[in-house]
């Protein structure tokens, strides 16, 4: 059984997992992490290889979760209870670090919420598909290596990830805020030379 499944993803190839993404992206009830591990496993793709093809799993991702964050600007009262429970804890999420929960939270659980709470937020949808993108292409690029390494198993990677994984994690939550520490430092330097050259003028 395992084996013809293995057989039938080779046969579709790269599509397929762009497809995978893309439901992934949209929020649908999807085990997108088994099919993407077994991925990695019959693509079997170089460290290079797996820099483009993550790259396009990223964009096919991000371009989705337009589907939920539109949702998100459209249907915000009509959201079921028990659905309103999982937005309660991304807008809590939203609220304690701003845009970039949307790409802090991508490779968590909580991801799929924070896309409904992003368009209820209004935020730029320029903004919103550069940080998913952001969020999402270091998941796909690990993702696909371990399926690789662990040939697909997704047993030995929930055992992997309970050990090892939140250092995987870890790193990848701190590069992005490097990456925005950086960002929000550059920007304040720019608004001082500007007052700076704005007093010279007076």
């Amino acid at each position: 059984m395992i084996q013809q499944f293995l057989e039938w993803l080779n046969t579709i190839g790269i599509p397929g997992l762009f497809i995978v993404m893309f439901l992934e992206g949209s929020s649908l009830p999807f085990p997108g992490l088994i099919v993407v591990l077994s991925y990695g496993y019959v693509l079997s793709p170089g460290y290079i290889q797996t820099v483009f093809l993550a790259g396009g799993m990223a964009i096919s991702y991000s371009i989705s979760s337009l589907i939920p964050y539109f949702i998100g600007q459209k249907l915000e009262q009509h959201f079921p209870i028990r659905f309103k429970r999982g937005l309660e804890k991304g807008t809590a999420f939203f609220k304690r670090y701003g845009i970039w929960s949307i790409a802090l939270s991508r490779p968590f659980g909580i991801g799929n919420y924070i896309s409904y709470v992003a368009g209820m937020s209004k935020v730029n949808v320029v903004k919103y598909l550069i940080l998913t993108f952001l969020g999402i292409y270091p998941w796909s690029y690990v993702m696909i290596l371990l399926g690789d390494y662990l040939k697909g198993n997704y047993e030995a990677f929930k055992n992997y990830s309970s050990s090892f994984g939140i250092y995987g994690y870890g790193i990848v939550i701190i590069a992005i805020l490097t990456i925005f520490t950086l960002y929000k430092i550059k920007q304040r330097k720019k608004e001082l030379s500007g007052l700076r050259e704005g007093g010279r003028g007076d």
